[in-house]
């Protein structure tokens, strides 16, 4: 299932200066056009024939102007008995302050949470992606999460699917180099269970050769686009933002067999999240 929440809450604030390469704190809101962009994600991601659930918060007594990212929001663990979610552990206060939002709307949709075991930073999907069926997780650290999130999450697993009598998830820690990488999500594309898309200038020729050396098929494209791989690929289909060069589109559907749904996300894009950062898959 995909999880959106309502952009209610997303506005730019000076709060946030700062906080990714791309935020722009000065930019006023068109609020009717976030409305428009965020249906239309939906649209697309709705007629893959996909699950789709959006989230209203109705009440909330402080700001929340990233809620909408919901794809820091927490990360569903593959291969248990039941869904299970680990929840983040952010960097920022004005995400600090969505934990106990986030916690509602998991009860509200019936999805069991556990608290992160640390007070390291963790985003959650953003910040680690699952290939082979669960049974690897590539990690993506270097702007917000650290290689200390990663052994407390190596610990967390161990115990989780230790007491499933599962073998828990092998890591590969490939670090992000660029600040315009600054989340995984926004420097690698899963295409399936044995391939991906991976940013030229987000990760060092040595992550890359061990994501080869895990047996992962690795593609490797050099393009000024940064958000292009920010995406979502859904029953054979591909969702990305309004591509800005003209040569992607042949090549993203060439390196993924997908077709091509591009969606407006330029409201959101001013604060540093697209197509993938507005969806959690559960």
């Amino acid at each position: 299932m995909h999880l959106c929440i309502n952009p209610s809450t997303f506005e730019i604030l000076p709060i946030q200066d700062k906080q990714n390469p791309y935020i722009d704190v000065v930019y006023n809101v068109n609020h009717k056009t976030v409305k428009a962009q965020h249906k239309a994600l939906l649209k697309a991601l709705r007629s893959t024939g996909a699950p789709v659930a959006e989230y209203h918060l109705t009440k909330h007594k402080v700001p929340l102007p990233d809620l909408v990212f919901v794809a820091n929001g927490g990360l569903a663990l593959p291969r248990l008995q039941r869904p299970l979610v680990l929840l983040p552990s952010m960097k920022f206060p004005q995400r600090q302050a969505e934990l106990p939002y986030l916690i509602e709307m998991y009860k509200e949709i019936g999805i069991p949470t556990i608290p992160f075991p640390t007070k390291d930073v963790f985003e959650g999907q953003a910040e680690l992606k699952w290939f082979f069926g669960g049974n690897l997780a590539v990690c993506g650290p270097g702007h917000r999460s650290t290689a200390k999130t990663f052994k407390a999450i190596d610990k967390l697993f161990d115990y989780v699917y230790g007491l499933h009598g599962l073998d828990p998830p092998r890591l590969v820690i490939t670090p992000l180099i660029s600040a315009d990488y600054y989340h995984l999500d926004v420097a690698m594309l899963e295409v399936n269970e044995t391939t991906c898309i991976v940013h030229k200038r987000a990760m060092s020729p040595v992550s890359i050769a061990a994501l080869r050396s895990a047996g992962l098929t690795v593609h490797v494209i050099d393009t000024k686009d940064t958000f292009c791989l920010n995406a979502v690929i859904s029953n054979g289909t591909l969702i990305t933002h309004k591509l800005t060069d003209p040569t992607l589109k042949k090549t993203l559907k060439k390196l993924t067999g997908c077709n091509l749904i591009e969606v407006e996300t330029t409201e959101f894009e001013k604060s540093g999240g697209s197509v993938r950062c507005m969806t959690l898959t559960v």
